[in-house]
């Protein structure tokens, strides 16, 4: 699935009511990732930038909303993630990427889906070749194979926004709420034709409905990141560490300002005789929670292995 990045950070009183996200990429060794593109993509349009030399990227003047977020690059494949942005707010995304990942996981993870995954990732391409109706065609494939797929309900209602095709456009909208009623994107969809509508009623209704679906499902996201991080200590306590690993990835992916995973997944990376990734775990760690209860020993550790 798709996870909810939550590291949102307010600004100034007099900050403008616009957004920004921000943050890096990186391999699974910690080493920045230049020229990865990094897209966000919201019912009212994609943009799109390039990671710098250090890895960075930022997208500024967003309108609050939901957003996914895509970093990708043609040899470490890609990985995406939905933010929130509130006005005047910043959203910290730190992407990792490696082979194997495509921005489409949770389909190709569904036996056999292969057929529908395709469907679905050339949709997404065409979608950002601008290529709207090949886009619909190619998400109606994919919920011929997938007959649930929310998701393929939603992009086709994007495209058809933008193609002021707006009853169409509802309609697709309604379609993935039908399948998921606290589908906050769908919401967010249905605000933007409203408004483009002038229907600034219905508009509001939609759009504060999406922000009550995605702030419960933020607290979700926290509480499901902190049980998947107390797994991952559980296997380590056991000498799992691959699972362990795994565990503690997946809850940074769940909440990623929960700082004291990057000391644990170092720990594992170290017993794993990955010295950089385990270096710069213990890095991350340091510069995210510089009073953690596990300050001193990460300080140790990482001082040892950058000798």
């Amino acid at each position: 699935m798709l996870a909810i990045i939550v590291a949102l950070c307010p600004t100034s009183t007099n900050a403008q009511p616009s957004g920004t996200v921000h943050g890096t990429v990186s391999d699974r060794a910690g080493q920045p990732v230049y020229g990865a593109t990094v897209s966000v993509e919201a019912p009212s349009g994609r943009h799109e930038t390039s990671s710098d030399s250090t890895g960075h990227f930022q997208h500024t003047d967003l309108p609050p909303g939901q957003y996914s977020v895509t970093a990708e690059t043609d040899a470490l494949g890609g990985q995406v993630f939905r933010v929130l942005v509130h006005p005047g707010g910043s959203v910290d995304v730190r992407f990792v990427l490696e082979p194997g990942r495509t921005p489409a996981p949770w389909l190709r993870a569904l036996p056999g889906n292969r057929a529908g995954a395709a469907a679905f990732e050339a949709g997404v391409r065409a979608n950002r070749a601008g290529d709207l109706e090949e886009a619909i065609a190619q998400f109606e494939a994919a919920l011929r194979i997938i007959l649930t797929c929310v998701d393929c309900h939603f992009n086709i209602g994007v495209a058809y926004g933008r193609l002021d095709r707006f009853e169409d456009a509802e309609t697709s909208f309604r379609e993935a709420l039908r399948i998921r009623s606290d589908y906050a994107a769908a919401y967010y969809g249905l605000a933007d034709i409203y408004s483009r509508q002038n229907r600034l009623e219905a508009a509001a209704a939609a759009r504060g409905e999406a922000n009550r679906i995605a702030v419960n499902s933020l607290a979700a996201d926290r509480v499901r990141a902190q049980d998947t991080l107390t797994r991952g200590i559980a296997f380590w306590n056991s000498g799992n560490v691959e699972d362990a690993v795994r565990q503690f990835r997946a809850a940074l992916e769940g909440d990623t300002t929960l700082f004291e995973s990057y000391y644990w997944l170092g720990l594992a990376y170290e017993a794993s005789g990955e010295r950089d990734a385990a270096a710069d775990a213990f890095s991350r760690y340091l510069r995210s929670d510089p009073n953690g209860e596990h300050v001193d020993d990460a300080t140790r550790r990482r001082a040892a292995l950058q000798r």
